[in-house]
């Protein structure tokens, strides 16, 4: 249970990414780049700063 409770924010970064290519795939210009944009900008290094930033201790 402890380890889904930290990687929730992981889940959704890469559920992001992943709707992101398929609306790509599906022709939605418009929602696509939002969504790839959300993961790998705003989520997955909201994810690392997260995991690391209680590892270090503060």
């Amino acid at each position: 249970m402890e380890i889904l409770r930290r990687s929730w924010l992981l889940v959704v970064a890469l559920a992001s990414i992943a709707g992101g290519y398929l609306a790509l795939d599906g022709g939605r210009l418009s929602i696509g780049p939002l969504l790839l944009v959300a993961g790998y900008c705003v989520l997955l290094p909201l994810f690392l700063w997260t995991s690391f930033r209680k590892r270090v201790g503060e």
